[in-house]
């Protein structure tokens, strides 16, 4: 029998949202969320306009918590913190449980592959802050003197949007909860090793007084 009691929307957001981060989109019936998160499918429909719209409000809560964690903002211009910011979630244990199952946006993005123009927007929105976050970190490390003068932020911000999306995808595809630690790692040491290295004209002795 389907639980009855009313639940607050913000409430029935969240528990939607665990559900679709878990069991994606096309695969979750009616049936289950009623069961799982109390909202009837009259007021499914009633309330949040049907299936498509609760999913997609799940979306919009999971891109407002991350762009409001400050996770990005918290990389202040360090390379360390870069890195840190990897190993932390290729380590189980620094994240909450159904980190477990990947990052819900991209799930999303790869289930609906580029066909669904609500949730392309949504993925315009994700990567933006990703890379507007790795842009305006690296950015600040550069002037901060940590990374050399010749280093391409853009570029390198966007392979930090690609190692992310990687790690994340495969930890979504492993059963082994540790399935993150040895790219988290990697990603880490190209990190720092971009701090380390000096630049072309260090290397050539042009800059040397």
């Amino acid at each position: 029998m389907s639980r009855s009691r009313k639940v607050e929307p913000e409430e029935a957001v969240n528990a939607a949202m665990a559900l679709f981060w878990t069991h994606g989109f096309c695969s979750l019936g009616t049936r289950q969320i009623e069961n799982e998160t109390g909202i009837t499918r009259f007021t499914l429909q009633t309330t949040y306009g049907g299936k498509m719209e609760l999913f997609l409000n799940a979306l919009d809560a999971y891109l407002d918590t991350f762009e409001n964690s400050g996770l990005l903002t918290s990389l202040d211009g360090d390379a360390e913190r870069i890195a840190v910011f990897f190993e932390t979630r290729g380590n189980p244990k620094a994240m909450p449980d159904i980190a477990c199952q990947g990052c819900f946006m991209l799930n999303s993005m790869i289930e609906f592959s580029n066909k669904n123009a609500a949730v392309n927007q949504r993925t315009a929105r994700y990567l933006d802050m990703l890379r507007c976050g790795f842009g305006s970190a690296l950015e600040r490390s550069k002037m901060n003197t940590t990374l050399s003068p010749d280093f391409d932020v853009s570029a390198m911000a966007d392979v930090l949007v690609s190692a992310a999306l990687g790690l994340n995808a495969l930890i979504r595809a492993s059963d082994d909860p540790n399935a993150g630690k040895a790219m988290a790692a990697s990603i880490a040491s190209m990190v720092r090793g971009w701090a380390s290295k000096p630049s072309y004209e260090d290397i050539n002795g042009c800059r040397n007084t």
